[in-house]
């Protein structure tokens, strides 16, 4: 292993926690003010307000899941940081894609690129999972076991292409419910743990 790459995560993840609070921050801006200061102007934003919740849910799912697995990371290299750069470029897309699917919730194409963006990242994931139990042997045991690539990525991928297959039978919403499923499913998991 040559070792004249090797890095510390310490500027990595100050990066990808910046990131995450840009992406978090521009999703809630995006939210729309009611037209009238009344309950019932506020209900006619439930779409919004239900992708703004998926959405959110995701980046602090994604965020979690990040410093979860860097706290048993010793060291990472180029590879590693331009897998987290590439993970940060289709992650970006989330405030985009979530108005994009709040103004258009029952059209088919917002709400597929809306879950194919979570499926790339899942697959950004796993690649970069197993690059990272590559590269940190020493606390192998640790890693693979907060990494659980079964359980985090494998799962995700298959209620993803469910939900696919009902949007295509007609219901496009039933990707962003899938993705909510996947998100609520990931944090039980944790809090279990």
């Amino acid at each position: 292993m040559n070792t004249e790459n090797l890095m510390d995560t310490g500027r990595l993840e100050a990066f990808y926690d910046a990131i995450i609070a840009i992406i978090v921050t521009v999703l809630v801006l995006e939210l729309p003010q009611p037209a009238f200061p009344s309950l019932v102007a506020m209900w006619s934003l439930k779409t919004n307000y239900f992708a703004y919740l998926v959405s959110f849910l995701v980046c602090a799912n994604l965020w979690q899941y990040h410093h979860l697995i860097y706290n048993h990371v010793d060291r990472i290299n180029t590879k590693i940081i331009w897998l987290n750069i590439f993970l940060m470029l289709v992650f970006s897309l989330v405030p985009y894609l979530t108005t994009f699917v709040a103004n258009n919730p029952n059209s088919l194409v917002p709400q597929v690129l809306y879950g194919l963006d979570f499926i790339i990242v899942d697959l950004i994931l796993a690649v970069m999972s197993k690059s990272l139990l590559e590269l940190n042997k020493d606390n192998e045991i640790h890693l693979r076991k907060v990494i659980s690539i079964q359980s985090a990525l494998k799962m995700p991928l298959i209620i993803f292409v469910f939900g696919f297959a009902i949007a295509l039978l007609g219901y496009p919403v039933a990707i962003s419910i899938c993705c909510l499923i996947t998100v609520l499913r990931s944090i039980i998991d944790s809090l279990r743990s």
